[in-house]
């Protein structure tokens, strides 16, 4: 691809960073020569990557090949490895490290495994190495979900937020409109109807939308609801207030309503919530920013992105989630770890993360706009990927609630998935059933 730097370019420009003072800060010292004149060998400072990718073995080698030599090259006091963060027990794995003091230095953390290593004091407080003026460039909703009594304890990674993936060709051989960013609930309903295809025995074979029923809390949001009492870490839910339920049945409805238009979770065989557009049977479904790369290479028909929905008195609301960096509390090597963090989220090091194979979109605003919007690999495919950064103007942060993983593994998730996956409970009455159990848990 034509815009993507090599690895002298990226040494070339990370040398002119904004943040150059704390890398010449934090470099290791450099040798000192001996009575005879000769240079005294030192042992170089070694720290572990947790680091992943999700596109395969090329992705691996992004960090192995490319961005841990590159700095290596440009800190010779430091030495990197690699660990992969993409095993099954990554999240139990670094809970029990970060205990035992045997945790990877330097972690990328996503929504729970962040909340949890957070609030149970496992990581580095990092406000005397990053000072607001460097976090200023970070998408504001990112910054906050590394926050805890607003002290820092990470930085941004990439953007993962949510919008709106469609079929052209479905739409067109439906006869229906491609969405122009202006569409409302009720527009995007009507399209769902008119893509919903069913045999000649009746069963639905295509599908004109498919609801993620864990990312649909932007629905409560641009209806005017919340869904707790507090950005992340809340004690209350707030789910069956009349707006947030509203927000809520427009999307269930389309799973369980009188003329369905999207299916049950987990109904198309070998498809997962993250995949199911590339199946090809789907007209509609939102979708994440880090599917682009996926999506160009798996998907055999027409496609584009497009802007969310707005509610029907045109408010907007979009969702975005926590992934970062962070270091472990324990770690030996702090300033060493800060020095990879800082290289690992400067603007030079996000641009090539965008336009890579892992394809990823910048935390960084300054970043976003001609690396993601223009450059990246999606844009140069033609597709509409800018409105994932248009939609940043409008995103909160995923929810999390105080003891998360207590009231997931409890309560939330149990009766989410009886409302969303196997219909036992109705909508108003698991809510109310959860609002309940919360109250308990925090009474």
């Amino acid at each position: 691809m034509a815009n993507r730097m090599n690895r002298r370019d990226f040494l070339r420009l990370s040398a002119t960073t904004a943040g150059g003072g704390l890398l010449a800060a934090c470099v290791a010292p450099a040798a000192t020569p001996d009575d005879s004149g000769a240079a005294m060998a030192e042992e170089p400072i070694e720290i572990r990557l947790a680091e992943g990718s999700w596109v395969g073995p090329e992705g691996i080698a992004f960090w192995t090949d490319e961005i841990i030599p590159s700095f290596e090259e440009e800190n010779p006091g430091i030495s990197v490895t690699f660990e992969n963060a993409e095993s099954p027990d990554y999240a139990d794995k670094l809970y029990t490290q970060a205990v035992a003091g045997d945790s990877p230095d330097v972690m990328f953390v996503w929504d729970n495994i962040n909340y949890n290593l957070l609030q149970k004091g496992q990581l580095l407080q990092l406000d005397d190495y990053f000072d607001s003026a460097y976090l200023e460039d970070f998408y504001p909703a990112l910054v906050k979900a590394h926050l805890l009594d607003g002290q820092l304890f990470g930085i941004p990674k990439y953007v993962s937020t949510v919008v709106m993936a469609y079929n052209k060709d479905i739409l067109d051989e439906a006869g229906v409109d491609h969405p122009d960013g202006t569409w409302t609930w009720d527009d995007y309903q009507a399209a769902y109807e008119a893509t919903t295809k069913r045999d000649d025995s009746g069963n639905i074979v295509q599908w004109g939308n498919y609801v993620a029923q864990g990312y649909i809390q932007h629905y409560v949001w641009m209806n005017g609801g919340e869904w707790m009492n507090g950005e992340i870490f809340g004690t209350q839910c707030l789910l069956d207030s009349e707006e947030a339920l509203a927000g809520l049945k427009f999307n269930h409805d389309q799973i369980y309503g009188d003329s369905p238009v999207a299916p049950v979770a987990g109904s198309i065989p070998e498809m997962g919530w993250w995949n199911v557009f590339s199946s090809g049977k789907v007209a509609f479904t939102e979708s994440h920013s880090w599917t682009v790369t996926n999506y160009i290479r798996e998907n055999d028909f027409a496609w584009d992105f497009t802007d969310l929905p707005t509610a029907p008195d045109g408010a907007k609301a979009g969702l975005t989630f926590c992934n970062g960096y962070v270091i472990a509390k324990k770690t030996e090597e702090p300033d060493a770890s800060v020095q990879l963090v800082e290289f690992l989220t400067s603007p030079e090091a996000e641009k090539v993360m965008a336009l890579s194979i892992v394809g990823l979109q910048p935390a960084r605003r300054s970043v976003a706009g001609d690396a993601w919007d223009v450059e990246s690999m999606g844009a140069e495919a033609g597709y509409d990927v800018a409105a994932f950064s248009r939609i940043m103007d409008y995103t909160r942060l995923n929810p999390s609630f105080q003891e998360n993983e207590k009231v997931n593994s409890e309560v939330f998730t149990p009766i989410w998935e009886q409302i969303w996956v196997t219909g036992e409970i109705g909508l108003e009455e698991g809510v109310n059933l959860i609002v309940e159990r919360i109250d308990e848990i925090f009474a």
